[in-house]
């Protein structure tokens, strides 16, 4: 579903990404963890040609180009700093959200997303102005998975979440499976990761330093958590 072969990226001639190769295969939930800076959002951007002067390599989303807009169409896209700056309701920027796609509204896919995520539906009758964090995230994450489309990629889809509202988002991920999406998504929540991934990559110098199940992270550096084994693969790297 997502390929990326030895990609290259500078930013004033420092390398961000060095050969960078990734490979999802349809139906997987892929999570990635790096350090502050490591190169996550670079690389998501990158994936949805929203950085395009990159040096060298080649992405391809369902085997398509990633510069080619068929490839587009089979992506939905939630960023780390999701927000909503003009002054309409819940409603109509989910209304906005199908239109873009080209889909047709379902009303009873967003109630039931509402409720798994519990965020009261009538609230999508507020401006989001009025909207906390959490619940910005919320509905950035309903306007995600309520299309169609088979790939969704989250950059810290877990920022501003409470305790609560985690549970109902790992929840709602385990009954996402029975559509067979492919989720791509960046964190720093490695506990959560441990639950709720097929495979876990870690970006540390510009590379894919581990790619795995999380099984075979913490049998391979011999760690009881995948923190701890995040911990041991990096000091490997120093």
């Amino acid at each position: 579903m997502l390929k990326v072969d030895a990609l290259k990226y500078q930013i004033n001639k420092i390398d961000v990404l060095r050969g960078l190769d990734l490979s999802i295969q349809p139906g997987c939930y892929y999570a990635l963890a790096g350090e502050n800076g490591a190169g996550k959002s670079t690389l998501i951007k990158i994936i949805l040609d929203l950085i395009r002067n990159f040096q060298s390599g080649q992405v391809t989303i369902g085997g398509c180009d990633h510069r080619i807009m068929e490839s587009r169409k089979l992506v939905t896209y939630l960023p780390e700093k999701f927000d909503i700056k003009k002054d309409v309701t819940g409603w109509q920027y989910l209304r906005f959200v199908y239109g873009i796609y080209r889909q047709k509204i379902d009303k009873s896919r967003i109630e039931k997303l509402c409720a798994e995520l519990a965020l009261d539906v009538s609230r999508l009758y507020h401006k989001t102005n009025d909207y906390s964090k959490g619940m910005k995230q919320k509905l950035g994450l309903i306007s995600c998975f309520m299309l169609d489309n088979p790939l969704v990629i989250l950059d810290e889809p877990l920022s501003g979440l409470d305790p609560k509202a985690r549970f109902y988002f790992k929840q709602l991920l385990e009954r996402e499976r029975e559509n067979k999406r492919t989720v791509f998504y960046s964190t720093h929540m490695l506990a959560d990761a441990e639950e709720m991934c097929d495979r876990f990559g870690i970006l540390h110098g510009g590379k894919i330093v581990f790619d795995g199940t999380p099984e075979s992270c913490l049998k391979q550096f011999k760690a009881p958590t995948l923190e701890q084994a995040y911990m041991s693969c990096i000091a490997e790297q120093s």
